[in-house]
């Protein structure tokens, strides 16, 4: 059996296993890039993978380099910063993230003409980009009742593409709903995550 066909059946396997899309793409000499998106972290795939290779049904692939990367959604993003929402974690990471930041004099950086955005926003962005990296299916609802502030949330970060005709959403967006919600007055409801114009946007 030739070693792509092998590869093949390995990247299958993988998928069946972890139940997300694996795919396992070759680079150049004994080199391949192992993807996936969201699903298991590094570590759990990397245990399926080694369990894989140590039978004999994939042996041609055991002296290959498989480089295994995980990118995750912005579902996932969305998830896991409602999970830190309802759990308390989010607002003080978000505080003590900030305080770093400005102790340490990290720059904001500035997107074209538009202003830098504030600490809290990257602090919150850092936060929740760590979480996605070092969850497990980070995709998935961590409670029953964050689904549909998830679809809220992903709702608020969606806006239309200036260079296409289908709309696209950012954890950009998604930050700047959940910054203005946790900076809302206090009130009887917790205040709707809806979209926020960013800073280029309101110079226009």
């Amino acid at each position: 059996m030739s070693r792509s066909r092998q590869a093949q059946q390995l990247a299958q396997h993988l998928t069946e296993v972890t139940g997300t899309t694996v795919e396992l793409v070759y680079d150049n000499g004994s080199r391949w890039h192992m993807g996936w998106t969201d699903g298991p972290t590094y570590e759990e795939m990397r245990a399926h993978l080694d369990a894989a290779l140590a039978g004999h049904r994939y042996a041609e692939m055991r002296d290959r380099k498989l480089a295994p990367f995980r990118s995750n959604s912005e579902r996932a993003w969305a998830a896991r910063a409602i999970a830190s929402r309802r759990e308390g974690t989010l607002a003080p990471a978000v505080t003590a993230g900030a305080a770093d930041r400005r102790a340490t004099g990290l720059p904001r950086l500035r997107l074209g003409t538009a202003e830098p955005e504030s600490e809290e926003y990257y602090a919150l962005l850092s936060h929740v980009e760590t979480l996605a990296r070092t969850t497990s299916y980070p995709e998935r609802p961590s409670a029953p009742e964050d689904e549909p502030l998830i679809e809220q949330l992903l709702a608020a970060g969606t806006k239309k593409s200036p260079y296409h005709d289908w709309p696209i959403t950012s954890e950009h967006d998604m930050a700047r709903a959940l910054l203005a919600a946790m900076q809302a007055p206090a009130g009887d409801q917790p205040p709707r995550l809806s979209a926020v114009p960013s800073g280029s946007e309101q110079n226009r």
